[in-house]
């Protein structure tokens, strides 16, 4: 399914509106764009709950101890924040808004939602209010370890973590966190400066990968690899990074994760494929291989040294981890 398309939906809950913002996102666009988000959402008659505090701990708290009773939670601000409001709205009949408003801004990319045009953006949220109706999009839950049940179910450990977009475990991570400790340059040119500098030196990630519910594969629908890796992403949007197309085929209302293995490589090998992720020509590289499973299991192999993985851009659970596809547990406006 399109995730730009809008599909039957699914009925919106009774209540008031929540809005989180990020006043310090897009360099203090953040806080202007929420400013004109709220006016705007009380001038076309939503009642809005302002859940924002002073910092993004403070924010979190408010949401989490008001999402059971609104209707939606609209978020101005980049993929930090979104990220935070997928922890409190996933798996809930509580609806997400995004008014992008970050530098990365790859959640609301991968979900369809128009950049750089906040006007546009809250007409389409006020829009899908006023109709009462939310699309339905998968959401993914990461807990800790093996694999809890067959199902997976949410709800499980409260170790768990949720995600929307992209889960890295490899030299993404380390260049993620690299590219979250500066300060300049701002906006994807930060990612790229980060990726160049930790191509340069990549070590090898040795990963073991469980695949579950491989669409195709005989016998348990399972398949298993085990091998030095450069990276593996486990993909539910087709992009990270302030736009890198690492996945370009994932969908995130088809109940399936797109797992991308990149062989280890050199450090000048690297460096050559990495300008391809822009475009998504990087699957033509022998060395990049595409899964799809409903579950991943990712787990170091014996002294493997190996990063922290990051997912929707923040920090996630160590190694090893299980990553379960929920179709449908996230509701998203317009």
């Amino acid at each position: 399914m399109d995730p730009h398309r809008p599909d039957g939906g699914q009925p919106l809950r009774a209540g008031p509106v929540g809005l989180l913002v990020n006043p310090t996102a897009g360099r203090g666009a953040g806080r202007e764009a929420g400013r004109r988000a709220l006016a705007a959402l009380r001038r076309l008659g939503h009642d809005v709950e302002d859940l924002s505090g002073r910092d993004v701990a403070e924010a979190r708290e408010r949401l989490a101890r008001r999402a059971p009773d609104l209707a939606a939670v609209v978020v101005v601000g980049g993929d930090g924040l979104v990220h935070a409001a997928v922890q409190a709205v996933a798996g809930t009949r509580t609806a997400l808004g995004v008014v992008p408003a970050g530098t990365g801004n790859d959640l609301a990319r991968g979900l369809g939602v128009p950049l750089r045009q906040p006007v546009r953006a809250v007409e389409r949220l006020s829009e899908a209010l006023a109709g009462g109706r939310a699309r339905a999009v998968d959401a993914v839950h990461v807990s800790p370890g093996e694999p809890a049940d067959p199902a997976g179910a949410p709800g499980g450990p409260r170790s768990g973590r949720w995600f929307a977009s992209i889960l890295g475990a490899g030299v993404d991570a380390r260049v993620n966190a690299r590219a979250n400790r500066w300060r300049w340059p701002t906006g994807p040119s930060r990612y790229t400066l980060a990726a160049l500098r930790e191509l340069a030196v990549v070590r090898p990630v040795g990963l073991r990968i469980v695949l579950e519910g491989v669409p195709g594969e005989p016998g348990d629908g399972v398949r298993v690899l085990e091998r030095p890796t450069l990276l593996v992403a486990v993909a539910n949007t087709r992009c990270y990074g302030g736009g890198l197309l690492m996945a370009p085929h994932a969908d995130p209302a088809d109940g399936l994760l797109d797992v991308v293995v990149i062989d280890a490589l050199s450090p000048l090998a690297a460096l050559t494929v990495f300008p391809l992720l822009r475009s998504g020509r990087h699957l033509r590289h022998p060395a990049v291989h595409v899964h799809r499973a409903r579950r991943v299991h990712l787990a170091p192999l014996p002294g493997a040294s190996v990063p922290h993985p990051h997912a929707d851009g923040e920090a996630a659970l160590p190694l090893p981890l299980t990553c379960t596809a929920h179709p449908g547990a996230l509701r998203v406006l317009g």
